[in-house]
């Protein structure tokens, strides 16, 4: 009897034994199991792009915060992102791109100076941003990506990089700034399409493009592997710089002297800044520019600028070749309506409804 309730016992506490082991080899598997799950959610949630030089970016699978400066704001705006933009340029806070889109002034400011502007890369990361887009900051690549955030790098320098960069920015935002983009970019190049096939057969203008001030020593021009002059030449005019010079430094203009300008004789200038049209038109001055054949004709035209300079690294340059066609074939675009152009890209992609002010203040810049 006594051997017999030995055994009893002996069996009950095996049996125990063996479900507590059976439940501890089901709890590790089960926080295996968990672990892997994880491991695979966030393999899933991430994305793999690849950016205008080559590097392949990991990304979140929604992107809600990115960091921003120069024209690459507007792009970001044009196609919706507005409200992921996180940290930004100072100098566009006091601009009319903080009139098209007020929350910009409320942004923290982590790029300062003109263009694109200087980067701090400590105030860009105390925002948190997923993403950082640049055209022009790969030498902070690495204390950027050691902080945990991508780094998408663009370019601004030709029409096809401009289509690229807004697709990769529509890429990276999703939330239907991919549909947006493509719609952009069809738009963008039905510009060009068309003045060139207005143009096709016409004389080509000889244009001179005038930056910096116009004032003292060299003057500041555009080279030939130039975005605008692709504009021009699709307008049906020819920038006089690009068969002497091909290529400019990565601000993207060079320096000519007036022993050219005078020898080219160019038919047409267009100024970039204020200041050089206010310079060059000024008969007051004694300048050498009153001896140009297109500063005696009236045949300088300062050109226009909206949320950004169109002539420039800019998405409202697919207004430019339109308003090119305008200024250097007249008598073909005589239907060209720029006014209304410029009000229908304002609503349509950022949904800004322009005064009649506000449209000739663009067409007529005061600064």
């Amino acid at each position: 009897m006594l051997k017999r309730a030995i055994m009893i016992i002996f069996t009950v506490i095996f049996s125990v034994a063996m479900m507590g082991g059976c439940a501890a080899k089901q709890e590790t598997t089960s926080t295996a199991d968990k672990t892997s799950q994880t491991e695979n959610t966030k393999k899933d949630s991430e994305r793999l792009i690849t950016d205008a030089f080559g590097h392949n970016i990991k990304l979140p699978e929604k992107v809600d915060k990115v960091s921003t400066t120069g024209a690459l704001n507007q792009i970001v705006l044009l196609l919706g992102g507005g409200e992921k933009i996180v940290a930004t340029q100072d100098s566009l806070k006091n601009s009319f791109f903080a009139t098209v889109y007020p929350r910009i002034k409320e942004v923290t400011s982590a790029y300062s100076g003109a263009g694109s502007g200087t980067i701090n890369v400590e105030t860009v990361l105390a925002q948190k941003p997923q993403v950082v887009f640049s055209s022009i900051d790969e030498n902070k690549r690495d204390q950027i990506e050691s902080a945990g955030v991508a780094m998408v790098g663009v370019k601004l320098v030709t029409t096809d990089d401009m289509k690229n960069t807004v697709k990769l920015v529509g890429q990276v935002l999703g939330d239907g700034a991919e549909k947006k983009a493509e719609e952009f970019v069809k738009y963008y190049t039905d510009n060009m399409n068309y003045v060139q096939e207005r143009t096709k057969s016409a004389n080509k203008v000889k244009v001179f493009v005038a930056s910096g001030n116009g004032s003292k020593g060299s003057i500041s021009t555009i080279p030939d592997k130039d975005i605008n002059t692709e504009y021009i030449n699709a307008a049906g005019g020819m920038n006089i710089v690009s068969k002497y010079i091909s290529t400019g430094p990565t601000s993207g203009t060079v320096s000519e002297d007036f022993e050219f300008l005078m020898k080219e004789q160019p038919d047409v200038i267009i100024a970039n800044t204020k200041d050089a049209y206010d310079y060059i038109m000024d008969k007051s001055n004694g300048s050498q520019w009153q001896d140009v054949s297109a500063v005696k004709n009236n045949k300088v035209y300062l050109n226009p600028k909206g949320t950004y300079l169109w002539s420039v690294r800019s998405a409202e340059g697919a207004l430019q070749p339109l308003w090119l066609g305008k200024i250097l074939h007249p008598d073909l675009f005589e239907d060209l309506d720029m006014k209304q152009k410029v009000k229908e890209f304002y609503k349509t992609y950022y949904n800004y409804d322009l005064s009649e002010k506000e449209i000739n203040d663009i067409m007529n810049p005061k600064s």
